[in-house]
């Protein structure tokens, strides 16, 4: 530890923790050191702005020292505590954050709202819950790394994941096994974000991809009290009626078939086919058969006869407006239906067609 202690300006953002210590909005990356000192003091200050209320005592007999920064990216924060002589921190009250503790170096021991946790570079690691009270007890040259989420985020994650709403925050079993079985891949997951963030050169692009691994992970790998949602089975890509609407539409797309036709073949009622269409293919049934009528279309160009148009497609297919139909195959397929037939031709040996004349 460096003899000369920075202080700690009360007046900077920095004094009101991680959470709070940058306006940087969630496509940003945010890092400050906020202390490194040997001053007793200074560290609690500092340290009961980064955990709210939390209290610490250094280790007797031992030269203290303390060093404290972070980096943030959105609801997601690495703060890296390096401890030089160890120390015990008390903290009433978890907030409104989950809290996966992790070591470089040094074991600390603890316990979280009664439960005994133990941390150890790359083998034992501690996942703390929102609202809940924690101890913990850390050696000499102890190099922490916590990821902070905070609750909002991972909540919604798993919102997003299960289609459950929460009552209440997800209570995580608090010890980690990080050497064996999902706890590896929770830690592996956790050590690339971790790595990644601390690069001056980190993507916000490549970072939300690892952070929502990260939380994903979180949720899967380690036992909860909502751990029987994500257990249970996954349902069906489609029901039954899906699956039979389908078929018949691949069967009769080149035809005029109506909704009714469709709704008689999946043997279901309209707004209970519609709603599982939209449920499970991101649109509903006429919009699926105008897709696949517009692949269909796509391949008749793709794999001309002779006598093979635009037009003759487009008409044998009800597709509507020329006009219309060559502006939508080119969203769809990224190029225009008479560039698809000329390869098509190509490929099959025809002879190009001429343009047409203008009178």
């Amino acid at each position: 530890m460096p003899d000369g202690a920075r202080r700690f300006d009360r007046t900077s953002p920095r004094a009101e923790g991680p959470s709070r210590a940058t306006a940087a909005q969630e496509a940003g990356i945010a890092r400050a050191q906020l202390v490194c000192t040997s001053d007793v003091g200074e560290a609690r200050e500092v340290f009961s702005h980064v955990y709210a209320e939390a209290t610490l005592e250094p280790k007797r007999d031992q030269t203290f020292g303390c060093a404290l920064g972070f980096v943030s990216f959105g609801a997601t924060r690495v703060v890296m505590g390096d401890w030089a002589g160890g120390g015990q921190a008390s903290l009433p009250d978890s907030g409104e954050h989950y809290i996966l503790c992790l070591s470089d170096e040094g074991e600390s021991a603890g316990d979280h709202a009664g439960e005994p946790f133990h941390v150890a570079p790359g083998r034992r690691g501690a996942l703390f819950s929102p609202g809940r009270s924690c101890f913990i007890d850390v050696t000499a040259a102890f190099h922490g790394r916590t990821l902070v989420i905070d609750r909002g985020a991972l909540d919604a994650h798993f919102a997003a994941l299960t289609g459950a709403a929460l009552r209440g925050p997800i209570c995580f079993d608090v010890a980690l096994d990080l050497e064996d079985g999902p706890g590896s891949t929770v830690h592996e997951v956790a050590q690339l974000f971790r790595r990644q963030i601390e690069q001056p050169w980190a993507s916000p692009m490549v970072l939300g991809a690892l952070r929502g691994a990260l939380f994903t992970s979180l949720l899967v790998h380690t036992r909860h009290n909502h751990s029987a949602i994500l257990d249970a089975p996954q349902p069906r890509v489609a029901p039954d009626c899906v699956r039979r609407a389908e078929e018949f539409m691949a069967a009769h797309a080149a035809e005029p078939i109506t909704l009714a036709d469709i709704v008689a073949a999946a043997g279901a009622p309209e707004r209970s086919l519609r709603a599982a269409f939209v449920a499970c293919r991101g649109m509903p049934p006429m919009d699926f058969l105008r897709r696949r009528r517009f692949e269909l279309a796509r391949r008749h160009l793709a794999e001309p006869s002779a006598s093979t148009s635009v037009a003759s497609v487009m008409a044998a297919l009800g597709l509507g407006h020329p006009g219309r139909f060559s502006v939508e195959y080119k969203r769809r397929f990224g190029e225009s239906p008479s560039a698809t037939l000329s390869a098509g031709r190509a490929a099959a040996g025809l002879p190009r067609l001429q343009p047409r004349r203008r009178p």
